[in-house]
């Protein structure tokens, strides 16, 4: 006697109630968060830069009375922007998109994928402009042993490196070079970041508060306050470098 089975009673279908995407944090972007924005009215133009060395400088005198105070002088340049534009875009049918299933909002998913390319290609952008070596006016080299000038020993080495002590270094070389101004920020990579929660310098500055039931969490706002920023930032943001149609590599 046939019997039926279970597959020839039910036709599979998708869910309505689920569908799977894959979307980063956009909080492991972190380029519109160093640099702040400025909105511009056109694609090229100028601005002005007030002579720094004027600003840091003093010619003061004792005056006599009815004498004239020594005078100084204040000087500009300008220099120039560009406004790139960049786009991305795909393509749906009619036929198409009136035929997707309930589960699905393809239109939706393209302005997430593509909002997701953008925001992904502009942190490559602004790894590549600003977190590299020759950029800077001082840059820091990590070496195995015996540092020279401008060599800190690499932070994965647990005995002898000192980050916190080569930080105030650049803290102190930056403020000089800057003409006084404070580092707020500090950026780093997740690699980075992971030595940095386990070195004995840092776990040092917040084992002493730490109980059973009050654990010493190595958070970023703690490393922000260790290294005395406003800001401690990791660059988080994955991108897959593969062609498309080739394994992931990510």
């Amino acid at each position: 006697m046939p019997m039926l089975t279970p597959s020839q009673v039910h036709i599979d279908a998708p869910l309505t109630n689920l569908t799977i995407a894959y979307l980063q944090d956009q909080n492991n972007f972190i380029a519109d968060k160093v640099f702040p924005n400025v909105a511009v009215s056109k694609k090229t133009d100028k601005y002005y830069i007030y002579d720094r060395a004027n600003f840091n400088r003093t010619e003061v005198q004792a005056r006599a009375p009815r004498t004239k105070a020594p005078r100084v002088g204040l000087s500009i340049s300008t220099d120039s922007y560009s406004a790139d534009v960049y786009s991305l875009s795909t393509d749906f049918d009619f036929e198409t998109l009136a035929n997707e299933d309930q589960a699905l909002n393809i239109r939706a998913a393209a302005a997430q994928m593509l909002t997701y390319q953008l925001l992904i290609d502009r942190e490559a952008k602004w790894v590549s402009s600003f977190f590299n070596t020759g950029i800077w006016t001082t840059n820091y080299a990590g070496v195995a042993s015996s540092p020279s000038t401008g060599q800190v020993i690499q932070w994965s080495d647990y005995t002898n490196a000192t980050p916190i002590v080569d930080i105030t270094n650049a803290r102190r070389a930056m403020m000089l070079a800057s003409g006084g101004f404070k580092p707020n920020k500090m950026v780093v990579t997740r690699d980075v970041r992971d030595t940095l929660i386990n070195h004995p310098d840092i776990l040092a500055r917040l084992n002493g508060g730490a109980t059973v039931t009050n654990t010493a969490l190595v958070t970023d706002a703690k490393l922000a306050e260790i290294f005395e920023v406003q800001e401690f930032l990791v660059i988080d943001a994955i991108e897959n470098t593969a062609a498309e149609g080739l394994s992931e590599s990510m």
